[in-house]
Formats: C-alpha cells, sequence, structure tokens
C-alpha cells in the first residue's frame, strides 16, 4: 500500500489503436476536455466516508469513478489515484457534477496542482 491507500495500482487502457488505448472527443460526447480510458483504483473522501473504487476514464478536468451508492451531486470530495504504477498519487479536492445510482459519479477537479494537471495532460495525449 502506497502513501496515498491505495494496493496495487493496475492500469488496463481498452480501445483499437495498436498501443491499446483509446480516447474520446469532446464533440461526441460534448464534454471540454478529452478523455482517456483509466481503470485503476481509487480513494474517494466525502461525507465522513472513506471508499475504494475504480476509475472508467479521465480527462485533465475530471474523472468518471464507477460506485454502485456514489456520493450525491454537489459533494465535495478528496480523490487520490495513480495514472500509472510507478507514477505518484495524484491527490486533490474535486465536486460530483453527477451521480447515477447504480453506475458511478462524475467528478470535477477542483483543486488540481498544475505539476498534477501536466501529467493528465501528458497522459490524455499519449492515449491519442
Amino acid at each position: 500500500m502506497d502513501s496515498a491507500g491505495i494496493s496495487n495500482p493496475q492500469i488496463r487502457l481498452r480501445g483499437v489503436e495498436p498501443e491499446g488505448r483509446e480516447f474520446v472527443t469532446p464533440e461526441i460526447e460534448k464534454r471540454q476536455h478529452r478523455r482517456a480510458k483509466l481503470l485503476t483504483q481509487i480513494r474517494c473522501e466525502a461525507l465522513g466516508r472513506e471508499e475504494l473504487h475504480e476509475t472508467r476514464d479521465v480527462s485533465v478536468g475530471g474523472l468518471f469513478v464507477t460506485s454502485k451508492e456514489p456520493f450525491p451531486q454537489d459533494s465535495e470530495v478528496s480523490v487520490f489515484f495513480h495514472l500509472r504504477s510507478s507514477d505518484p498519487a495524484i491527490s486533490c479536492q474535486g465536486k460530483v457534477v453527477y451521480s447515477l445510482r447504480g453506475l458511478g459519479m462524475g467528478v470535477q477537479f477542483t483543486g488540481l496542482s498544475h505539476a498534477d494537471r501536466v501529467s493528465l495532460q501528458k497522459f490524455v495525449d499519449e492515449s491519442n
């Protein structure tokens, strides 16, 4: 277990590209930022609870977290996750912008450091 409390993070990128990576353009999903598939463990803290979930995708603006019982919309959350198992954990504040019971929640980053933003942008760009 690392300093963020995440044990053995695994990254599985799915797609049709030779590298096995995929991204969704903002035009398709009407999002502000390009997203990259990212399936890895994430620690979320909100409303006095700490929970482990998995991510589905990530962008410099936020990520989707799978959860059968997601936090309610507008909840302030702290998130801790790795882009790659060899990378330091990204730790930041976020806000639940949508919550779908049985599926998960969309989290918008609100307190992302410049270094983490650069790491996220590089990760998404490499997934292109």
